[in-house]
């Protein structure tokens, strides 16, 4: 018998099994009413709710492409949207000039992605407190390699091989998603 692929986000572990297993499982219902909660809280809240949203998901792809992946460069593609919109308003209403704007764009999409990251995709991982200040640095020296690595395989491609510039950007992008995905879940959102 094959031993069922879990996963381990959140708690609905009998719902992991029987989506797990490799042969159907028999089920059986037993009536059970629910009273009056006398003391505590529910568990339930908009977490819970998320990590039952990926467990679903990671049971539809999870096998093809790791649902953290996807939730990563989910952020990273909303990053780009940051980064393009703070490039925007540095150098038109502010007037400031195009490095300084790089700079500032680049700084504000690296920690929203950092948090979005740690509150979506690490979620389960989340760093607080002081750990939070050492992941988001740990996260930009990550990313600014991934940077690097990103425009280094995109102009090679681009000027060597002489590659469409559309092929060349998507493959130092894709290049950079997967380093930075690899590495921060290594290092800064290890388990």
């Amino acid at each position: 018998m094959t031993t069922p692929r879990t996963v381990s986000i959140g708690f609905k572990i009998l719902l992991d099994i029987f989506v797990s297993s490799p042969r159907p499982l028999r089920v059986k219902e037993v009536p059970f009413r629910f009273r009056e909660r006398r003391a505590g809280e529910s568990k339930f809240d908009a977490t819970v709710g998320w990590e039952y949203v990926l467990l679903l998901a990671d049971k539809l792809i999870g096998h093809i492409i790791p649902i953290r992946f996807i939730l990563f460069t989910l952020v990273g593609g909303l990053g780009l949207i940051v980064h393009l919109t703070v490039l925007w308003l540095c150098l038109n209403p502010m007037q400031l000039n195009f490095n300084l704007s790089q700079s500032m764009a680049t700084g504000v999409a690296i920690i929203g992605n950092f948090t979005l990251n740690n509150w979506l995709t690490y979620h389960d991982r989340r760093l607080t407190g002081w750990k939070f200040l050492g992941g988001l640095l740990s996260f930009s020296l990550i990313c600014s390699f991934g940077a690097v690595a990103n425009v280094g395989i995109a102009t090679l491609l681009f000027t060597q091989q002489r590659s469409a510039w559309w092929a060349a950007g998507i493959a130092g992008a894709t290049m950079s998603a997967v380093w930075n995905y690899a590495v921060t879940s290594a290092l800064t959102w290890r388990a």
